[in-house]
C-alpha cells in the first residue's frame, strides 16, 4: 500500500492535507502516524475567511437583537413577567448564550484552541483525557442553548392554545403548570447533551469554528438535533395551528360581544401569528434541508478526500522516482452557499423571536426608563383599568370604613401596562382602559354603595341547604334560583361591633320618641317607619 510507506520514505514527513501526529485517535484511517491537518481541507483558506466573516455579521445582529429583548422585558419585569409572554425571554435569552458561543471563536487564538488538537489535528470524538475543554464547552453553549430555546417554543405555542381558548372567563389554565415548564424545557437538554458526551461525539470544525455533534458521524447528528427539532416542529406547529383557529372561531362566532378594541388586538394577534409560524415552519425546513445535503453527500466527499490523499502520496513517490506527478484535486466538495443558508435559518430563527418587542409599548416602556434614570417627569397620561381601582378599594374597605371620603392613591406600580409584548394579554370583557375623573372620584362610594365595605369581622360561608334558617328574606330571594343551582350560593354573615350596636339602639330609641309624637306617620307608606330598617353598612356623604 503506497499510503502506508509514506511515514517511512526519505523525507519522513506528512504530505499536506496529513500533519505528522504520534496519537493514534489522530490518524488518518491507514495511514499510521498522519492525520487530517485542522483547517478542513474540503474548503479553501479564502471560503474560511469569508464563512467567518459571515458568522461575525450574522451572530453580531442576533445577540444585539435579542439582548434588546432581554433588556426591555427587565426594564418593565414588574409588568413583563407574565405568562405566556415571559417565555418569549427565555426564549431569547437561549439565543443571546448561544451567540455568545459563536462569538467565541473570534477571540485572539480561541478558534485555534476550540476545533484543533495540540498536535495541529482536527478535534474528532471530543471530549477526550489529553485535550482541554474549549471544545466541550463551546459545544454545551451552543447545543444546550439551542435545544433549550426549540423547547421553549414548544411551551410557548402551548400557553397561547391554552390561554386563548380561556379568553373571557376567570379561569387561569397556566397557573400551577409553569414550574413544569422550566423542569421540562431545562431537563430534557441537559439528558442530551449528557448522552453525547458519553458517547464521544463532538466534533470540531474550522468553517464555523465551533465543536458540535456528529460533524463526522452524521447518524449522531440526525438523531441529536434533527429528530428533537422534528418532534419540535410537529408538536409546536399543531399548538399554534389551534390558537390560531381559537382566535379565528372568537371573532367569527361572536362579532357581538367584541368591543371594537378588542376585535382590532385579535386580529393583529393572529397576523403575528401567521407570520412567526412561517418564519419558524420555514427556517426548520431550511435546516431540514441543508442537513439532509450533507447526510447524502458526505460518502461522496469522503471518497473523493481519499482519492485526494493518494494523488498526493503518488506525488511523493513520483519526484522521488522521476515519473509524471499526477494533478491533484478534490473533485467533489460541499457548497458553501449551503453552510451559510444553513446558518442563516439559525441565526434567523433568533431574530425572529425578538421581533415580538418591535411594539410601540416597547417605545413607551424605553421612554418610561429613561425619564426613570434621568429623573425627569413622564408628562404621558396614565391609565389604569377599572378592575384594579375597584380591588383597591375593596381591599381598602376598613379604611373607608372609618372615612368613606378617603381618596384611594395608585403608585406607579399599579398603573397598567401592555407589556412589550403587546396585543397577547387582552381582556375582550373590557371595552376600554379609559377612567373617566369623576369616576375615579366616587369609586369608593360606589363600592361601598353596593354592600362591599361592611363592617369588621365579616365571613363568607356556602351555604349547602338554603332556606332552613334564613327566613322570609332568604326565601324571597331564592325564589327565581333553579334548585340544581341553590347549593352555589353563597350568604354573607357580618358580625356587628358594639359600636354599631349602640348607635343601632340609639337610633331604635329616637324612632320610638317620633313615633309616639306622630303615630300617623306608622301608616304612609313613604314615611319615616319605611325607613327603620337597622343597616349594617355605614351611612355615606352624598354625591356632589
Amino acid at each position: 500500500n503506497e499510503v502506508q510507506n509514506i511515514k517511512f520514505n526519505s523525507s519522513g514527513q506528512c504530505e499536506a492535507p496529513l500533519v505528522r501526529t504520534d496519537n493514534p485517535k489522530s490518524w488518518y484511517e491507514d495511514v499510521e502516524g498522519c492525520g487530517i491537518q485542522c483547517q478542513n481541507p474540503l474548503f479553501t483558506e479564502k471560503e474560511h475567511r469569508e464563512m467567518h466573516v459571515y458568522i461575525a455579521a450574522f451572530s453580531s445582529v442576533t445577540i444585539f437583537c435579542t439582548f434588546f429583548t432581554l433588556a426591555t422585558f427587565v426594564a418593565d419585569w414588574r409588568n413583563s413577567n407574565r405568562y405566556p409572554a415571559v417565555i418569549l425571554f427565555y426564549v431569547n435569552a437561549c439565543f443571546f448564550v448561544g451567540s455568545i458561543g459563536w462569538l467565541a471563536q473570534f477571540m485572539d487564538g480561541a478558534r485555534d484552541e476550540i476545533v484543533c488538537r495540540a498536535d495541529g489535528t482536527m478535534r474528532l470524538g471530543e471530549p477526550t483525557s489529553n485535550e482541554t475543554l474549549s471544545c466541550v464547552i463551546i459545544f454545551v453553549i451552543v447545543y444546550y442553548s439551542l435545544m433549550s430555546g426549540v423547547i421553549w417554543f414548544v411551551m410557548l405555542t402551548y400557553a397561547w392554545h391554552t390561554s386563548f381558548k380561556a379568553l373571557g372567563t376567570t379561569y387561569q389554565p397556566l397557573v400551577g403548570k409553569t414550574s413544569y415548564f422550566h423542569l421540562i424545557t431545562w431537563s430534557v437538554p441537559f439528558v442530551l447533551t449528557v448522552a453525547i458526551l458519553a458517547v464521544a461525539q463532538v466534533d470540531g470544525d474550522s468553517v464555523s469554528g465551533i465543536c458540535f455533534v456528529g460533524y463526522k458521524n452524521y447518524r449522531y447528528r440526525a438523531g441529536f438535533v434533527l429528530a428533537p427539532i422534528g418532534l419540535v416542529l410537529i408538536v409546536g406547529g399543531y399548538f399554534l395551528i389551534r390558537g390560531v383557529m381559537t382566535l379565528f372561531s372568537i371573532k367569527s362566532n361572536h362579532p357581538g360581544l367584541l368591543s371594537e378594541k378588542a376585535a382590532s388586538k385579535i386580529n393583529e394577534t393572529m397576523l403575528r401569528l401567521g407570520i412567526f409560524g412561517f418564519l419558524a415552519f420555514g427556517f426548520v425546513f431550511i435546516t431540514f434541508g441543508c442537513h439532509f445535503y450533507d447526510f447524502f453527500n458526505q460518502a461522496e466527499w469522503e471518497r473523493s478526500f481519499r482519492e485526494y490523499v493518494l494523488c498526493e502520496a503518488n506525488v511523493t513517490i513520483a519526484t522521488q522516482t522521476n515519473k509524471p506527478i499526477p494533478d491533484c484535486e478534490i473533485k467533489n466538495r460541499p457548497s458553501l452557499l449551503v453552510e451559510k443558508i444553513n446558518l442563516f435559518a439559525m441565526f434567523g430563527t433568533g431574530v425572529s423571536m425578538s421581533t415580538w418587542v418591535w411594539t410601540k409599548a416597547t417605545l413607551l416602556i424605553w421612554k418610561r426608563t429613561w425619564c426613570r434614570l434621568t429623573g425627569q417627569s413622564d408628562d404621558q397620561p396614565k391609565r389604569i383599568k377599572k378592575s384594579k381601582m375597584i380591588a383597591k378599594a375593596f381591599s381598602k374597605r376598613k379604611e373607608l370604613l372609618r372615612d368613606p371620603g378617603r381618596e384611594l392613591s395608585f403608585s406607579m406600580h399599579t398603573v397598567s401596562h401592555d407589556g412589550p409584548v403587546a396585543g397577547l394579554a387582552f381582556d375582550i370583557n373590557e371595552p376600554s382602559a379609559d377612567v373617566s375623573s369623576a369616576w375615579a372620584q366616587h369609586v369608593t362610594k360606589m363600592v361601598a354603595r353596593r354592600g362591599a365595605i361592611l363592617p369588621q369581622d365579616v365571613s363568607v360561608t356556602p351555604v349547602a341547604t338554603p332556606g332552613k334558617s334564613l327566613g322570609t328574606t332568604w326565601g324571597t330571594s331564592r325564589a327565581g334560583v333553579p334548585p340544581e343551582e341553590r347549593a352555589n350560593l353563597w350568604v354573607v354573615e357580618a358580625d356587628v361591633s358594639p359600636e354599631l350596636q349602640q348607635r343601632s339602639g340609639r337610633k331604635k330609641k329616637r324612632r320610638k320618641k317620633k313615633k309616639e309624637v306622630n303615630p300617623d306617620a306608622e301608616r304612609c307608606p313613604g314615611g319615616s317607619a319605611a325607613l327603620a330598617a337597622p343597616s349594617a353598612v355605614p351611612r355615606l356623604p352624598r354625591l356632589p
